[in-house]
């Protein structure tokens, strides 16, 4: 059973709870600050408004008026970015070039629960060369990339190790749970990934543009013994052992 992208409970579905709760927290407080900033943007309307129509004409006055009064509104009620909402877009997308593979005899999952944990798995894609994880990072300025300095990952000037131990804690979670390896990937969508395949790996880790990421993993030597019984045998495992973790 392969997770549908972009359903409630499959691909973002987490991801796109905490951000419909953040928007709603959001929203809260910018109701709050309208009770002071508005009356206080009609005063300003009103006389500003009235200054420039007794220097023309009304009209003129008028527009100075609700030029005031709509700068006033789309500042208070302006929405602050989203990175939780870019993340579950981000998922979505990968969990869309994902769904091909499905097809061809792979088991993908999105979106799955860590036993004892509040923490989620992406992606899980199990085939011919066993099972990958794919978390995604909706790293989106395309003028910062991704690079690799002295070992370290980065994006832009921002240091990636506690993102690269998270995909490392999380795929071995996953390995704990179906008793078999997981190869940790990330797919980045927006950034440009470094390398002339598009990708490069860090302690274990493939950092791979997103685009790239279906053929890279239909790519991969097969493993011995992941045959289509035991593939299917490890995504019922998954399904049982792994719940979905948002919806």
């Amino acid at each position: 059973m392969t997770t549908a992208p972009g359903r409630r409970g499959g691909a973002g579905a987490s991801a796109r709870k905490v951000a419909e709760a953040a928007r709603v927290a959001e929203r809260l407080e910018q109701h709050r600050r309208a009770k002071v900033a508005l009356p206080a943007t009609a005063v300003c309307a009103a006389v500003f408004g009235y200054a420039a129509a007794t220097a023309t004409v009304w009209q003129v006055g008028l527009a100075v008026a609700l030029g005031i009064v709509a700068y006033g509104v789309r500042q208070t009620y302006r929405r602050a970015g989203n990175s939780w909402a870019k993340g579950a877009a981000g998922e979505v997308a990968t969990a869309r070039l994902l769904a091909p593979l499905a097809r061809r005899g792979y088991a993908v999952l999105h979106d799955r629960a860590i036993p004892g944990s509040r923490a989620n798995l992406d992606h899980l894609v199990a085939g011919p060369a066993g099972v990958a994880y794919v978390d995604t990072k909706a790293w989106l300025s395309k003028r910062s990339k991704v690079r690799v300095e002295g070992g370290t990952l980065r994006y832009g000037r921002y240091d990636q190790t506690r993102a690269l131990e998270t995909v490392i804690w999380e795929a071995q979670q996953a390995a704990r749970v179906l008793g078999c390896e997981v190869r940790p990937f990330i797919a980045v969508h927006g950034a440009k990934v470094p390398g002339p395949r598009g990708r490069v790996e860090v302690k274990g880790v493939t950092i791979v543009s997103a685009k790239k990421l279906p053929r890279l993993l239909q790519s991969l030597m097969p493993q011995p013994g992941w045959t289509a019984d035991r593939i299917t045998a490890v995504e019922q495992l998954a399904e049982r052992r792994l719940p979905p973790h948002g919806g």
